[in-house]
């Protein structure tokens, strides 16, 4: 399995180009460079090779961006707040938390403020009304009761972002609500029309191949793929529940690996420890989860090291 920390499959910046620039001594120009015809780099990995590509590609046509997004509102102390404004040097968006599991008027304020002065995104994070538990399971609630619960959840940011002169941007579920709009066409459904009602322009981020994702292209909207760098995925391509064992990747450079593997050959490690192929637009990374700040500053380090730009999927 390709790994950034193995000395022989570590590539550098500059490593990378000045390969690319000695190959294109080998062919007239930078457009016609063919990696197909590449035989005498044979000495090169796959992923190396792989990531190669995408170099020359960023270097000579179109930039490599990546958006790095965390849920953030969710601290309960002064001292949660300060972490969390940490982590939000090291993220292009976030995902505010706007009362369904945690959060209120105020917190949701400070982190918009905080947004606005990094430069940040800034999206709904909307869960089932749960703050029990943390909008961390699926509670038996009707449908209309659900649907006035989102509707009051997003609106609420939204006019607090326009207090801030500000708006959202996205809208990302929570938890529970996030796993059962990947399964579920019927929950994925009322959670759409919820965000069309509101606004038909806002994105929505999701897993890729999941039944919000079909959802969201049948109303013509935006969908956002999402991946998860702290989480461990099954063979079908979806995350393991928080109870199982390994299911939330605690090391560090765990996590780094896992976050390039993804922008950089679209793969992910599954439970099993094959590898499955993965879309993503942007990688989430929860603020709560182990180390999350040192995650968050290593993860941006070892992607911009090879030359991924950070940034929102909002141009």
């Amino acid at each position: 399995m390709f790994n950034i920390y193995n000395a022989s499959f570590l590539i550098t910046s500059t490593c990378a180009k000045l390969i690319l620039i000695e190959m294109h001594y080998f062919f007239s120009s930078v457009e016609s460079l063919d990696f197909n015809k590449c035989s005498n780099l044979n000495l090169l990995k796959i992923d190396q090779f792989n990531i190669l590509k995408k170099i020359k590609n960023m270097d000579y046509k179109n930039q490599i961006t990546i958006d790095l997004n965390a849920d953030l509102g969710e601290f309960q102390t002064d001292t949660q707040y300060l972490y969390e404004l940490q982590i939000l040097n090291h993220v292009s968006s976030c995902n505010i938390a706007c009362g369904g599991h945690t959060g209120n008027d105020e917190s949701m304020k400070k982190i918009i403020v905080a947004c606005q002065k990094n430069k940040v995104s800034i999206g709904a994070h909307p869960s089932y009304p749960d703050p029990m538990g943390f909008g961390r399971r699926s509670i038996e609630i009707n449908e209309s009761r659900l649907k006035e619960s989102l509707i009051h959840q997003i609106n609420k940011l939204v006019a607090l972002s326009k207090e801030l002169n500000t708006k959202p941007t996205h809208v990302k579920a929570h938890g529970a609500l996030y796993h059962d709009v990947s399964n579920s066409k019927d929950v994925a459904t009322l959670f759409v029309d919820v965000i069309n009602q509101i606004d038909p322009n806002l994105y929505i981020l999701g897993l890729p191949g999941s039944a919000i994702e079909s959802v969201v292209e049948e109303h013509g909207m935006r969908f956002i793929c999402e991946a998860f760098l702290d989480r461990r995925y099954s063979d079908s391509g979806f995350l393991l529940n928080r109870s199982q064992q390994g299911a939330i990747l605690e090391n560090v450079s765990e996590c780094c690996e896992q976050a390039v593997n993804i922008v950089c050959n679209n793969k992910v490690q599954t439970e099993t420890g094959g590898l499955i192929n993965i879309t993503a637009e942007t990688l989430c990374l929860h603020s709560d989860s182990p180390n999350a700040l040192k995650t968050a500053a290593r993860v941006r380090s070892e992607l911009e090291k090879i030359n991924i730009t950070i940034q929102s999927f909002v141009v």
